[in-house]
């Protein structure tokens, strides 16, 4: 058996693993709020009570956030703080864990249109909406060749992050939406709400509302 074979056994026990520990957890009561709770059996959400076999003890307490393959395997972790006070970064990964895109597996099932989301927990709600989405991880997370995996795509839709609040008028997530378009031509930007993401948006306006939102850009010529 390779070790990459081995570390792949690895990654699918311990999503599994953590996706178990999810029940009555902390992290199950962060997904409730953030609307994503009927979606996590789809991405093997979890949460970590103790490290698995490779896996830091900094991620304790953490939800897990599994890559999945279109066939399900894992392959590789993200892992979010839920505890407001916690001075840790947000989002951890495993030390030298490759970059990749989020939900894939969408890729796979998207007819003619797929939305691009900035944050796994992103693509989840737009999931739950109704949407097939992959998430770029975070406003510098986009590589030249992902653009290869929505060749044959009619339309990208890109819902990034909408930053115009900040007070340093800095917008991270049309920089990012504007780098994406240049190297994916049938990508269009969908703007949301300022200072909302995918699943704020959806929380605070609704399903429905965010449906529209995808609805006018799919309908303009």
């Amino acid at each position: 058996m390779t070790t990459s074979k081995k570390l792949r056994m690895m990654w699918d026990r311990a999503a599994e693993e953590y996706h178990i520990e999810l029940s009555g957890s902390p992290a199950e009561e962060y997904l409730d709020q953030r609307g994503l709770l009927d979606v996590s059996g789809e991405f093997l959400f979890g949460y970590v009570s103790e490290p698995a076999p490779g896996h830091e003890e900094r991620f304790i307490g953490c939800l897990s956030i599994p890559y999945l393959t279109p066939l399900g395997g894992c392959v590789g972790f993200k892992f979010r703080s839920i505890k407001s006070q916690d001075k840790r970064s947000r989002y951890q990964a495993p030390t030298g864990q490759a970059h990749r895109m989020f939900n894939v597996r969408a890729l796979v099932n998207a007819v003619d249109t797929i939305l691009v989301v900035e944050g796994e927990l992103d693509a989840a709600a737009a999931t739950a909406a109704g949407f097939p989405a992959v998430a770029i991880p975070g406003s510098n997370g986009f590589k030249k060749h992902f653009a290869r995996c929505f060749d044959g795509i009619e339309r990208v839709l890109l819902v990034m992050d909408n930053d115009s609040d900040r007070d340093d008028g800095s917008n991270p997530g049309a920089e990012l939406a504007a780098r994406i378009m240049k190297d994916v031509p049938q990508a269009v930007r969908v703007s949301l709400p300022a200072g909302e993401d995918v699943n704020s948006t959806i929380l605070k306006y609704g399903a429905e509302h965010f449906a529209e939102l995808i609805g006018a850009v799919e309908e303009a010529p």
